[in-house]
């Protein structure tokens, strides 16, 4: 027996369990979450000489939430009556500290939201929302709940299917992303609802960021219309619509020339074999895009499934000579969505921005962001040209027809300056890649512009952190007003490989992240 139950006076074990039981009754709403009552709980039975045990602890009086235990009231030797009034507490501390179970979801809830909401770093918010979805199913003391669980960003859908639990991130538009919580965790209907208005709001938020971003990218080019001529910016602008339409992992730019359709740009394909390519202007509006004149005309996207690329696809030119057969280069796409781009009342280009993996990826707002583009295309092409027009009359001797001495000493200068640029980027990124790597790290410049890091010690996680950290620092430079930006492969040893295997893997990644448009794949998993 406790010492209280010696003191003269003192009332017994079941009369102190009676009057503690009354005492929560009037007290536990006063609290914000169930911990604060199961600590008054705890304090109460260790004056009783008792103490509050964990949910597996073999003895004392269980007290369930969901119908699981989550604590035990434990008293010494109780008897009959000290039981049943332990009883009583615990069947009216079940409904309680469900109460503020959810009473205290609601409110961090509502902190993550405020928090996330107000974030301009996608990173943050995402770590934010995964630390919210830890402690789910960790309120009314459940102990450790999921605190071991895995979190990760994945593309949705997902080409594969995936274990575990999927929140897709669905905010204003369909879902391209969810997190994957491995193992599923077993969270009530609450918990779920938690977790799928936390992942609603850093999916919106994600939107906003995207539509910041696409607004920056399209007036950095706004900037440059002084200085870069019409055809310099038609991979920026490419480079632009595949990173910002939704669903898009690499593209075409055909720029019209006459009476046929050249490649100005690509994105996710080898260049080479696409150089000597042409596409007749009419075959191009009436068979490939194929919505009529009038859609045309005003700037239309156009969405083709896999079987749509295959039949409307078929016909091209190369080196003048006539192809009927589909281009290689475009067999393996599963979805393309064409807009044309406008020059006073005809055709200038065509844009096509095409995935690799998800025959449904361009649906309503791919659509609507591809028309905006579109349209600013046109204009920063239209008022490109302008200035090129302007620009060479203004640097044209009117006799002769040549430049004039204004021309040939900006031509100069522009060409030391662009040597200058190029070797200060190299110097810059090699400066950041020291940054961002151990001291027993090595890095090497591999030729031109690419570079090679080997991390001695570091498994294919590590180096994935490193390659992310990478390619977010590299983002925040510019060269001469333009941003840069990395692809990175990133492989390690495979059982019984060689220098040679590791090199190919890492090679064979980096090409693989070019053609889906994202910065980083891992060998032999095809993560970003």
């Amino acid at each position: 027996m406790s010492d209280a139950a010696h003191v003269p006076g003192a009332p017994g074990p079941a009369k102190a369990v009676q009057d503690l039981t009354r005492h929560v009754a009037r007290i536990a709403l006063q609290y914000a979450g169930p911990q604060g009552l199961l600590d008054e709980i705890r304090a109460h039975l260790e004056r009783l000489g008792g103490y509050l045990g964990r949910p597996g602890h073999p003895g004392g009086t269980a007290v369930l939430t969901r119908g699981m235990p989550v604590a035990r009231l434990c008293l010494p030797d109780p008897d009959a009556a000290t039981e049943a009034a332990l009883e009583d507490l615990a069947l009216l501390l079940s409904p309680l500290l469900e109460a503020l179970g959810l009473r205290s979801l609601a409110a961090d809830l509502g902190r993550v939201n405020s928090w996330v909401a107000r974030q301009d770093d996608p990173e943050a918010a995402l770590d934010r929302v995964t630390d919210f979805l830890r402690t789910l199913g960790t309120a009314a003391g459940q102990g450790a709940g999921v605190q071991s669980m895995d979190i990760r960003l994945v593309p949705h859908p997902a080409p594969t299917p995936l274990g575990g639990l999927i929140l897709p991130l669905t905010g204003r538009y369909r879902a391209r992303q969810a997190l994957q919580v491995t193992p599923a965790p077993d969270w009530t209907l609450e918990e779920q609802r938690a977790a799928a208005a936390a992942t609603r709001q850093l999916a919106l938020v994600t939107e906003r960021l995207s539509a910041e971003r696409r607004l920056e990218t399209l007036l950095s080019l706004q900037r440059q219309l002084d200085s870069v001529p019409a055809e310099e910016l038609y991979q920026p602008l490419l480079d632009a619509a595949v990173q910002l339409v939704p669903g898009a992992q690499g593209g075409s730019l055909l720029v019209r020339r006459g009476d046929t359709f050249h490649f100005g740009a690509v994105s996710g394909y080898d260049t080479t074999p696409l150089r000597n390519v042409t596409f007749p202007w009419q075959h191009t509006r009436d068979t490939w895009y194929g919505l009529g004149a009038d859609a045309w005309r005003r700037g239309v996207p156009r969405v083709l499934g896999r079987e749509g690329v295959r039949h409307n696809g078929v016909g091209y030119d190369r080196d003048g000579a006539r192809v009927e057969e589909l281009l290689p280069e475009v067999e393996h796409l599963q979805s393309v969505v064409a807009v044309p781009v406008l020059f006073g009342d005809e055709v200038y280009a065509l844009i096509n921005l095409d995935s690799f993996t998800d025959p449904d990826a361009f649906d309503a707002d791919a659509l609507r962001v591809t028309q905006a583009f579109g349209s600013m295309a046109s204009l920063l092409i239209h008022e490109a040209q302008r200035h090129a027009q302007i620009q060479s009359a203004a640097r044209t001797d009117a006799l002769t027809g040549l430049g004039n001495r204004r021309a040939f000493n900006e031509t100069l200068e522009q060409a030391v300056q662009a040597a200058a640029q190029g070797d200060e980027g190299l110097r810059r990124v090699a400066a950041l890649l020291r940054e961002e790597v151990r001291g027993s790290d090595q890095l090497f410049r591999w030729g031109g512009d690419e570079f090679a890091a080997l991390l001695p010690g570091s498994d294919l996680m590590q180096g994935l952190e490193v390659a992310r950290r990478v390619t977010q620092a590299i983002s925040a430079l510019s060269i001469g007003g333009l941003p840069l930006r990395a692809t990175i492969g990133v492989a390690s040893l495979r059982q019984g490989g060689t220098a040679e295997t590791l090199l190919q893997d890492a090679d064979a990644a980096m090409y693989a992240a070019k053609a889906r448009g994202e910065p980083i794949a891992v060998a032999g998993r095809g993560e970003g």
